[in-house]
Parts: structure tokens; C-alpha cells; sequence
């Protein structure tokens, strides 16, 4: 599953770039500025989209950290049933 989510959160990220690089190729395109503003233009563009990605990366690493303590808690719930399952066939 969190293979799933790693593939997920790399196909957002890849679209999220694509998109903003070729958002920055058509805006020169259609609107011709100098040389320099155009440099200013795609860095900004750069630093936002790092940005981002920065951000996104946080959150699912703070999401699969969530998810671990879920799954340490649920196999120390597994493990306890177990123990008493144990403990109620030797009493029977």
C-alpha cells in the first residue's frame, strides 16, 4: 500500500512540474519579454515549484510516519490477542 502512495505522490509531483514547465514555455511564447525578465520569470517559476514539491514531500513523509505508528500499533494489538488466545487454550 505504501508503494501506492509513493507511486501517487510521484505522479502528482511529475504532473505538477510538467505542467508548470510548460506553463512557463507557452506564457514566453505569448508574451514576448526581454531576455532578463524572462530569466526572472522561469526562476520564480523554479523556486515555486520547489517549493511545492518541498511541501508535498514533508507532508507525506509526516503521513507515512502516521501510518507507521498505526501499523506498530495494530501488530502490538495482534500480538496481545495472540498472547491471551494462548494463555485461554492452555487454561481449557
Amino acid at each position: 500500500m505504501a508503494e501506492k502512495n509513493e507511486s501517487g505522490l510521484f505522479e502528482i509531483t511529475f504532473s505538477f512540474l510538467t505542467g508548470a514547465l510548460i506553463g512557463a514555455g507557452l506564457a514566453l511564447l505569448f508574451a514576448p519579454v526581454s531576455g532578463k525578465e524572462a530569466r526572472e520569470y522561469l526562476g520564480e517559476r523554479y523556486d515555486e515549484a520547489k517549493e511545492y514539491v518541498g511541501d508535498k514531500l514533508e507532508e507525506a513523509k509526516k503521513e507515512l510516519s502516521k501510518l507507521e505508528e498505526k501499523i506498530n500499533q495494530l501488530k502490538e494489538k495482534i500480538k496481545a490477542a495472540k498472547e491471551a488466545e494462548g494463555e485461554e487454550e492452555e487454561e481449557a
